[in-house]
């Protein structure tokens, strides 16, 4: 290897610093032979080949897969790369710029060989939120209005710094910097799977006969009268984000039209 190559190896690390872009997730020879060994080494050739040598994932990170389950329920499992395989399964002996697959093992389900076109990276299913005003809004009366961490800290959490909302479920959880890590993200939202799992009958219950939900209900204090319809409107005030889309019309409509009555 020459000096020259070494010092521009050197170089394309430091720009790459300068773009606030981490180095190991780029193929760095690639970046050098394209941008200024083959390339005209201008700005445009320069972000030509930085485009075309990321890699989007490596061993270690945080996925999530979609899993297809019985009754034409999807669900979403996270793990990390374990490592990456041929189109035939088979691993590779070699590192590859651009492997083909990843292996994953989610801890609710069956490993997985997975194309790399058909993964997601764990922190796209989630917000983050870190203004304080934000995170800490609302926060219990009898600390102050500060959250603590949920994290694994014994009886002494430090403050909330970041909000964590699951887009699929709205659900939101509080970590500090340290704890807001894609493991702690990743059972957060298998929190999410769980409910699913259990409330699996009452989702095909309302997939057959949305109406149920808006079938007759007790009057208002005679709750040892509930009916079924009780029931459905409870599980979808606590799941808003399970109940079948033609139920959930129909509660909004039923729920609508009792407002309209009542003013």
């Amino acid at each position: 290897m020459t000096a020259s190559m070494r010092e521009m190896r050197e170089q394309a690390r430091e720009y790459l610093g300068w773009e606030s872009r981490a180095p190991k997730r780029y193929d760095i020879d690639g970046i050098v032979r394209d941008a200024w060994i083959t390339g005209n080494g201008s700005e445009e050739t320069w972000k030509a080949a930085v485009e075309k040598h990321f890699r989007r994932f490596m061993v270690g990170d945080w996925v999530r897969i979609t899993v297809e389950v019985e009754d034409g329920f999807t669900e979403h499992h996270y793990g990390p790369i374990e490592n990456f395989r041929k189109p035939d399964g088979n691993g590779y002996r070699r590192t590859v710029a651009k492997p083909y697959a990843a292996f994953i093992h989610p801890e609710h389900t069956r490993s997985h060989i997975v194309p790399l076109t058909a993964l997601v990276e764990e922190i796209a299913d989630f917000e983050v939120i870190t203004e304080w005003s934000k995170v800490h809004e609302g926060g219990p009366q009898h600390n102050y209005g500060i959250y603590q961490c949920i994290g694994a800290h014994g009886p002494y959490p430090p403050p909330a710094e970041v909000m964590v909302i699951h887009k699929v479920s709205g659900r939101k959880k509080r970590f500090c910097v340290d704890c807001n890590t894609a493991e702690y993200r990743a059972r957060f939202a298998d929190e999410a799977l769980h409910y699913q799992r259990n409330s699996r009958q009452t989702i095909l219950e309302l997939r057959a006969n949305p109406e149920l939900i808006v079938g007759p209900t007790a009057e208002p204090g005679r709750s040892w009268e509930e009916t079924p319809a009780d029931e459905y409107q409870s599980w979808a005030d606590t799941f808003p984000w399970l109940v079948p889309a033609a139920a959930a019309a129909a509660y909004t409509e039923w729920c609508d039209q009792r407002t309209a009555v009542a003013a």
